[in-house]
């Protein structure tokens, strides 16, 4: 099972991953950049908090997927938006 603290650690990762993925849209939607590298790695960073979290959500109780998965949805959303901004 995991952990409390491993989970609040990967959420908070996730918080992080999230305000650079919040930032970098803010930024291309102003500045309409192409092909900007920051932009594309605060998409790679919202991928590889996904995917880290369906191996954690495989050991967590029911508090703790609760708490996974609306995280989840937030950097869905992100990335959803992300994907579709003309950029």
């Amino acid at each position: 099972m995991a952990t409390r603290q491993s989970i609040d650690h990967f959420l908070e990762q996730c918080e992080g991953a999230l305000h650079f993925a919040e930032f970098e849209f803010n930024e291309a939607s102003r500045q309409e950049h192409y092909d900007d590298e920051q932009f594309q790695n605060s998409q790679r960073y919202i991928e590889e908090a996904l995917t880290d979290m369906d191996r954690l959500y495989a050991s967590s109780n029911a508090q703790q997927r609760d708490m996974l998965a609306r995280m989840q949805q937030q950097l869905n959303e992100m990335k959803n938006e992300m994907i579709l901004l003309r950029h």
